[in-house]
């Protein structure tokens, strides 16, 4: 490949809608109305992880103090938030906006699971990492809803900075 081409998109593509099948996949431990599956162990048991083992107290106080006592009003913006970036990149649907609160996810993931027995936080980095890529190429735009509506529609190209 000569320093002038581009290396093809699809991969990233790919990735893309893999990440959105995990994002959609993790729902299933956080369904409302208890934000629990059927095991009982839900967000709240991992909120309660983030006070037991935090790796910044800050953050354990914001849980303690802000999190758990709205705990109903924050697990449906989790629910909602992992649903509409599970769906943008299944769907390839405003990519950059997906990959951006996807990126603003993993990061807090991070975060919250730092210093939680078991946890590996390089995954959160990872994660952290591919999200910045689907924002940064505008990974829609390659198998998804962005390119099919960037080639057919004059409103989008107004919109350019989303998909």
């Amino acid at each position: 490949m000569n320093l002038g081409e581009r290396a093809p998109l699809w991969p990233i593509a790919i990735g893309r809608i893999l990440i959105g099948v995990l994002w959609l996949f993790s729902l299933r431990w956080k369904l409302p109305p208890d934000f629990a599956p059927a095991s009982g162990h839900g967000l709240m048991d991992w909120l309660l992880l983030e006070v037991q083992y935090p790796a910044f107290t800050f953050y354990a106080d914001l849980v303690s103090s802000v999190i758990i006592p709205n705990f109903t009003l924050f697990a449906w913006i989790i629910f909602l938030s992992e649903l509409l970036v599970g769906l943008s990149l299944l769907t390839g649907t405003l990519t950059r906006l997906g990959g951006g609160i996807g990126l603003l996810m993993a990061i807090n993931l991070g975060v919250g699971l730092l210093e939680v027995p078991g946890e590996w936080p390089w995954s959160y980095l990872m994660l952290a990492m591919w999200h910045g890529v689907f924002s940064a190429t505008a990974a829609g735009r390659t198998l998804g809803v962005d390119g099919w509506l960037r080639r057919r529609s004059t409103v989008v190209s107004r919109l350019r900075w989303l998909t």
